[in-house]
């Protein structure tokens, strides 16, 4: 995520690879503790947005199929927990980024259903593209009558998530330029 940001008129932190690594560096060297606050903080601040897209995902299966009782791995409906991990050692698919902050929801199997339930139909058409099973295409019928998918994103998560993306990205550039204040005074 690289970005320019203007505080006050002046530029402001620029989020990128160099830049972090040089923040990251520097916090450690300052006090070896700011960066542990400068992950608790990201982690904290950017929670609340997680809590409420968990929200939005239903509690007990969309579709009957899905049910504990019902369903067969990996096709079992359980609400997933919610996670804020701040990834600063990973390389981004962007070359020379980082990505800050993350809100993952973990539903792996044998428990994927939200997975498969947020995009299904929405892109592939079936089996080695060659169409929808009759079970695949009733399951989507069924699915879109109840839960259909949002703006083209898909039905719970992402198309929530897009809206409240702004609110994520101001408050990690917030907090990276909040600690990236304490390495300016420190490098002066």
């Amino acid at each position: 995520m690289a970005r320019q940001t203007r505080v006050g008129g002046l530029p402001g932190f620029v989020v990128s690879a160099e830049n972090l690594q040089v923040v990251l560096k520097e916090l450690k060297t300052l006090e070896p503790d700011l960066r542990k606050n400068l992950v608790a903080d990201m982690k904290r601040d950017v929670k609340p947005i997680g809590t409420d897209l968990l929200s939005k995902i239903p509690g007990p299966a969309p579709l009957s199929g899905f049910s504990p009782s019902k369903g067969d791995s990996p096709y079992i409906w359980r609400k997933p927990r919610m996670t804020v991990k701040t990834p600063f050692a990973k390389r981004a698919k962007q070359p020379g980024t980082y990505p800050v902050v993350s809100i993952q929801f973990n539903d792996r199997r044998p428990n994927a259903g939200l997975s498969i339930l947020e995009l299904a139909g929405t892109r592939n058409i079936g089996k080695a593209k060659g169409g929808l099973t009759p079970q695949g295409a009733g399951m989507i019928q069924a699915l879109d009558r109840r839960f259909p998918v949002k703006k083209g994103l898909g039905r719970f998560v992402i198309p929530e998530f897009k809206e409240k993306q702004a609110q994520a990205t101001r408050i990690a550039v917030g907090i990276l330029e909040r600690y990236a204040a304490k390495v300016n005074r420190r490098l002066k």
